[in-house]
């Protein structure tokens, strides 16, 4: 590869997203244009699942419960933060397990976590099921909305209109999954691959050990994160998660359905299921202006949306980019 042909590398997650940007590694280094991927769990989950908590949140002696990020997501029509406004009972929780306790605590009262993740997340959720299971609190139940990375991978890299030269992969999600089931971006789509940790670091080491693999043609997996990483990873996390959970077709924000994405609660723990228990209907995803989908794919850039830092801010936001703590445009808001 020439030296000064222009590259991109994208980091999948939404962590690594907000390092780089507050390092100002963009500018760092030479022709390489770091770009983000679908890495934010709060930014992937569309409008119409979320329109399903509102609808959850308006139900009578229902508690619900979730982390702080998904509470000023816009939905459909509303956001859990004006339900609470409107007095809903919503509670920030910090843990998962959390919920479970509040379920103990108010046993006149159905309470529902909202879960969204990926494979950092869901085997905790899978953790509070199983013990909900055992100890049969069958007033709590978890509304799933976690993902499986692997499948909006395949996604970008099979995709005929964006070409990523590398991945910089997370290295929480790989401390459970294991490195080597990223094995398929390098053999299969021929694109190296460096799991790493978040400081800058280890960030600008990943990005020039990508360099190198591309400039010499090498398409390998590289794990940079031996501290917590391993081939095989946890295996009681994904124990649980096989246990718990089966993969189902699922809608992600921006990329529509993909096939066996989303982690949903099997039979055998259906009392558990909030989607099943308040036989929530399907809600379309609003359409607006916002290109948050565009930018979770790697096609466009925060400056790219006619909304960004003009009609979507932080206090105001339109769309879970510049919501979420882990959202590209709040990254690009606050330190761009």
């Amino acid at each position: 590869m020439a030296n000064n042909k222009q590259i991109k590398i994208m980091e999948v997650c939404g962590t690594h997203t907000m390092a780089i940007s507050k390092y100002g590694l963009r500018k760092h280094f030479k022709n390489t244009e770091l770009i983000s991927g679908p890495g934010c769990p709060v930014c992937v989950t569309p409008s119409g699942r979320l329109e399903q908590c509102v609808s959850l949140a308006k139900k009578q002696n229902v508690i619900i419960t979730t982390f702080g990020d998904m509470l000023r997501v816009p939905a459909v029509t509303s956001t859990l933060e004006k339900e609470a406004g409107k007095g809903a009972d919503i509670r920030i929780v910090y843990s998962a397990y959390e919920s479970l306790e509040t379920a103990l605590k108010n046993p006149s009262k159905d309470v529902v976590f909202i879960g969204a993740g990926f494979e950092t997340t869901a085997p905790l959720a899978a953790f509070i099921i199983q013990e909900a299971y055992k100890k049969k609190v069958l007033n709590f139940s978890v509304f799933s909305m976690f993902k499986t990375v692997f499948p909006a991978l395949e996604a970008i890299a099979s995709s005929k209109d964006l070409k990523v030269d590398g991945f910089i992969l997370p290295g929480n999600v790989a401390s459970v999954t294991g490195y080597k089931n990223f094995a398929f971006l390098a053999e299969k789509h021929n694109i190296p691959c460096v799991v790493t940790g978040f400081f800058a670091k280890e960030i600008k080491e990943a990005v020039n050990m990508l360099k190198l693999l591309i400039s010499s043609g090498k398409a390998a997996i590289v794990n940079k994160y031996e501290s917590a990483v391993s081939a095989e990873g946890n295996l009681k996390a994904k124990e649980m998660l096989t246990d718990v959970f089966d993969l189902k077709d699922d809608v992600w924000r921006g990329f529509g359905i993909i096939k066996q994405s989303g982690f949903g609660i099997k039979d055998k723990y259906k009392a558990f299921d909030a989607e099943k228990k308040f036989k929530l209907k399907p809600v379309k995803e609003k359409k607006d202006k916002c290109i948050c989908g565009d930018i979770m794919k790697g096609k466009a850039l925060p400056a790219n949306c006619l909304l960004f830092a003009k009609a979507c801010t932080p206090q105001n936001p339109v769309g879970p980019c510049m919501v979420s703590s882990e959202g590209v445009c709040a990254a690009y808001y606050k330190y761009n």
